[in-house]
């Protein structure tokens, strides 16, 4: 377990704030830095990660800032009479009043898209939400395996079917986001980039049950929403040629298109989705291979 005060950015905020700390008197100072400390301590649980510890250390502000407001009047230095933000100041109220009208509108023009840009890139990534199940594996076994506090969902690989997975997923974010396809160039069960259908509905009914719904390919997920995502791909492991061998994955990259902007977002699914060879898919595979790889 990693004490508190020794996690990186921990660490390395503490190192500012001694640095920022250093023109201030000596008491002021280790009181200061003590406090902070102890801060630290109480709001910050054991391994922290990484989320929990930037948001903290936003919310205290950057050291210098903390050191800045430490200072008495007499330790601070007096500011430049050329300070850019006077020299604005000054000019602004040279100005006559018809200026402010034109100057408002280039504010908006500039800042408007600006901020929109923003707005998209900051929203929540899309998430998964537990329900999952396979796709055309005509009842054939899932078996489910966990080891080292990982579970693994491996089916047996159908060289030449369609095969795949379908996940719910749940858009957190403000605004709608539009899955437009893969971002990864392989599949659990083929050497390609899977295709990705979104349903066009959801009902809480319809829960545990992906094949009732309709899908399409580039389909929005509203703003609160959950949809279905279903995974496909034609399986062809022309290089998994051993009974017992396997492919998965346990993440869902995804393009996703965010009001103007297209992202790669990753969807961590808790467990891995993987197919596996057996003694008699290995044989269909090879003639499979053969078919699709001629003087293989």
């Amino acid at each position: 377990m990693i004490d508190v005060l020794e996690h990186p950015l921990v660490a390395g905020y503490l190192r500012d704030l001694d640095a920022a700390l250093a023109g201030l008197p000596a008491a002021t100072a280790a009181e200061l830095s003590e406090q902070l400390r102890a801060h630290l301590l109480e709001a910050l649980p054991p391994d922290p990660d990484e989320d929990t510890v930037t948001a903290l250390l936003a919310e205290l502000g950057p050291a210098q800032l903390i050191a800045e407001a430490a200072s008495s009047p007499a330790d601070r230095r007096p500011p430049r009479r050329d300070h850019p933000l006077r020299r604005i100041a000054a000019w602004a109220r040279r100005q006559p009043a018809r200026t402010w009208p034109a100057v408002a509108a280039v504010t908006l023009a500039v800042g408007f898209p600006a901020g929109t840009l923003i707005f998209w890139h900051v929203q929540p990534s899309l998430q998964f939400r537990s329900s999952s199940a396979w796709w055309n594996l005509n009842g054939a076994p899932v078996v489910e395996t966990e080891a080292a506090g990982a579970t693994q969902y491996t089916a047996q690989l159908r060289p030449g079917k369609i095969q795949g997975f379908a996940i719910l997923v749940y858009n957190p974010s403000d605004t709608t986001q539009v899955i437009t396809g893969s971002a990864d160039s392989v599949s659990p069960g083929a050497p390609v980039s899977p295709q990705i259908g979104v349903s066009t509905t959801f009902t809480m009914r319809q829960l545990g049950a992906p094949h009732w719904v309709r899908y399409r390919i580039g389909g929005p997920i509203p703003p609160h929403s959950y949809r279905w995502v279903r995974v496909l791909w034609r399986s062809a492991h022309c290089y998994l040629n051993a009974a017992g061998g396997s492919q998965g994955t346990s993440d869902l990259l995804l393009r996703v298109r965010v009001g103007w902007i297209t992202r790669t977002e990753d969807v961590p699914l808790g467990a891995e989705f993987a197919v596996a060879a057996t003694a008699t898919s290995v044989q269909a595979d090879k003639a499979y291979c053969r078919n699709q790889l001629p003087g293989s």
